[in-house]
Parts: C-alpha cells; sequence; structure tokens
C-alpha cells in the first residue's frame, strides 16, 4: 500500500516539475521574442536643450531679475549690464556720423563748379597740347632753314620761344587738371567717411542693446552664482538656461538592437522620479557613432591597439534621441535616470 502511493506521489511531483519546465520554457521564449521584437533598456536619461546665456559686452552687473531655479518665460529681462559708457560711445558716434555728413554737404554743393573747373582744365589741356605740337613742328621746320641762312636767326629764336612758352603752359594745364580731379576725389573720401561713422554708429547702439539681456526661449535657470555688482567679461555664461518647450530622453542601445529602432518608432518612457507614469516618445535619431578606449588615433601616425583581447565580447550601446510627447513638468528634469521601450509599453498602446 505504502509502495503504490509513494509511485503515486513520484508521478505527480513529476508531471508538476514538467509543468514547471514547460511553463519556464514558454516563458523564456516569450520574453526573448518580446526582446527581439520590442527592445528596452534601463541606460537612459532625460535630455533637453541648454542655453549658456551671456552677452557680448562688458560692463557691471547692475541688475539681475531672475534667481537659481527660477522658471521664465521668453522675452523676459534676465540681466542689466551699465548701459553709461555705451551711451556715450553713441553718443560720440552720433557727433561723428553729424560731422561727416556736414562735411559731405559742403562737397556735394561744390561738387558742380568743381566739375566745371575740372572740364575746363582738361579742355585747356588739349589746347596747350595742340599749340605745344604746332610750335614744336615750327621749330622742327625752321632750323634746317636757320642753318642756311634762308631766314633771320631772330625768326628761328621766336619760334624756340613759343615752343619753350607752349611746354610751360602745358605743364601748368596738366597740373591744374591734376588738382581738379584731386578735388574730385576728396567727394568720394567724404562718402566713404561718413559711411564709416555710419557703421560706427550702428555698432555702438548694437552693444548699448547688448546691455540688456533677455530670454529667448521659455526654461528654468541653473548655474547661477553670481550677484550685481560684478564686472562681467564678453561673452562669458553667467547661467545656464534650460529650455522646457522640447524634451528628449538619450537612451543607449546595444548595437544586437539596433536593427529593432527605427526613426518614427513610438517609445514608452518611464523617468525614475515617478516610474509609474509613463510618457509618450517618439525615436527622432540614432547615434552614429561613440568614442572608444580600445583604440586611439592620433592624426598623423599609426594606429595605436591595445595588447590585449577580451574573451567576453561586450555589444557596444548607441544613443538614441527619443522625443517626448505631452511632456509633465514633475517628470522631467535633465539627467534624470529612465528606461525605455520600443513600440511596447504602456504609452504605446
Amino acid at each position: 500500500m505504502k509502495t503504490v502511493r509513494t509511485e503515486k506521489k513520484s508521478r505527480i511531483g513529476m508531471i508538476i516539475a514538467v509543468i514547471c519546465i514547460g511553463a519556464a520554457i514558454i516563458y523564456g521564449i516569450h520574453v526573448t521574442t518580446v526582446s527581439s521584437e520590442h527592445p528596452s533598456t534601463d541606460d537612459a536619461s532625460i535630455d533637453a536643450e541648454v542655453v549658456h546665456t551671456a552677452s557680448t559686452v562688458a560692463g557691471r552687473l547692475i541688475e539681475l531679475n531672475v534667481k537659481l531655479n527660477q522658471r521664465v518665460r521668453k522675452g523676459d529681462v534676465l540681466y542689466r549690464i551699465d548701459p553709461r559708457p555705451y551711451q556715450l560711445t553713441v553718443e560720440e558716434a552720433e557727433a561723428g556720423l553729424a560731422l561727416a555728413e556736414a562735411q559731405l554737404a559742403n562737397a556735394q554743393r561744390s561738387l558742380s563748379a568743381k566739375t566745371s573747373n575740372a572740364q575746363a582744365a582738361a579742355e585747356q589741356v588739349r589746347r596747350t597740347q595742340d599749340n605745344r605740337d604746332l610750335a614744336a613742328r615750327t621749330v622742327a621746320r625752321l632750323r634746317p632753314l636757320a642753318a642756311q641762312r634762308y631766314i633771320p636767326l631772330q625768326e628761328f629764336d621766336t619760334a624756340r620761344v613759343r615752343l619753350q612758352n607752349a611746354e610751360t603752359s602745358l605743364a601748368q594745364a596738366k597740373e591744374s587738371q591734376a588738382a581738379a580731379d584731386v578735388v574730385i576725389g576728396d567727394l568720394n573720401t567724404a562718402l566713404a567717411n561718413r559711411d564709416a561713422r555710419r557703421a560706427a554708429l550702428d555698432r555702438a547702439r548694437y552693444e548699448l542693446e547688448q546691455t540688456t539681456v533677455i530670454a529667448d526661449h521659455d526654461g528654468y535657470i541653473t548655474s547661477l552664482r553670481v550677484r550685481t555688482g560684478e564686472v562681467l567679461a564678453p561673452s562669458r555664461p553667467l547661467f545656464t538656461l534650460i529650455t522646457d518647450n522640447e524634451w528628449y530622453a538619450s537612451a543607449n542601445f546595444r548595437e544586437t538592437d539596433l536593427k529593432q529602432v527605427h526613426p518614427g518608432d513610438c517609445a514608452t518612457v518611464y523617468s525614475m522620479i515617478n516610474p509609474q507614469s509613463p510618457v509618450r516618445g517618439t525615436v527622432e535619431s540614432i547615434g552614429y557613432g561613440v568614442s572608444s578606449l580600445d583604440t586611439a588615433n592620433m592624426p598623423g601616425s599609426l594606429p595605436m591597439v591595445v595588447r590585449e583581447m577580451d574573451w567576453v565580447r561586450v555589444a557596444q550601446r548607441f544613443p538614441v534621441r527619443i522625443r517626448l510627447e505631452n511632456t509633465h513638468p514633475e517628470l522631467l528634469r535633465v539627467g534624470a535616470t529612465a528606461t525605455v521601450e520600443i513600440r511596447h509599453g504602456a504609452a504605446c498602446r
């Protein structure tokens, strides 16, 4: 009787063991199938675009309108730099432009008369050149006649004097023409001076505008460690603005899973701030490269390969950028740990 009971217990135990093993195998196959078709990773973090806020001009900080971790709106005045030195520069540039415009107006008023003088000088050069050429031909004709005493020497000397006078008149006419051209060139100088003064005024006004720094995006103030009275260097970031118009998850997937990840795929993101609240996302892009510590290539040298061989090959991970939708501010912090599932999870149902 005891033997029969023992045999029955053994059969029941065997049946239970077979059922458990079968269930484990089925569950393992199911998990493997789901993992291959719907890859997931817990190596992810919440991310957003940041703006390192700075002014392009230097000066003393006289007004600071934000505090650490404060939320600001686009267009809010964040801080101001002492504008007085830049206001004086603007006034100086305005005076310089007014002077340049006055000089240009004077040059333009006299342009007509100076142009007429230049035209007259050119005509005078032409006439004196003709007279000089005529006097030169006359001297050339009379020289052999005077040598043979066919004409009086006084007539030949008179022709030579006329040639010298014509050459002198021609030189004077050319000098007058050059002077007239220089006068007209002064107008171009006045125009260039006016343009340079105008550009200097535009730059001075731009620098004055840069003394007031406004927010370009909605977001949160971080890394603020300054107070009024400090002298700021140009382009020195005063703090960082975390924009909150778009949030992302940066998820690192194994290279063996990348074939199942495509741009446009739905993703469920769980922030560790509250893992019970899934956030829907869309795969935006997949990283094309990561740095490696195994090899190092220096420019202009041979590749350096470490003399080691790992028998266990670990799959490389590549970052996948996921744009989050219907974001909840209480779940999102830059750098927060997250878990990501592709085409799976509560948000993708």
